[in-house]
């Protein structure tokens, strides 16, 4: 696992927070800021739903 830099570019461009994003994927903030941050991993879903948010593929943001 390690940090993941492409999300973290995709949603600093859009101008979100880890808070916004936690709440696009129904999950807490801290466990966002823990998947973002390489020490535990999205599921498929989770990265499907932001991929389909950021309009983009998942190996464009996890590749």
């Amino acid at each position: 696992m390690r940090y993941n830099y492409k999300l973290y570019i995709y949603r600093r461009e859009n101008r979100l927070r880890q808070v916004d994003m936690a709440k696009i994927l129904e999950i807490t903030p801290q466990t966002y800021y823990v998947k973002e941050n390489g020490k535990s991993e999205f599921t498929i879903s989770e990265g499907l739903k932001l991929a389909k948010f950021f309009g983009c593929t998942l190996d464009d943001l996890f590749g």
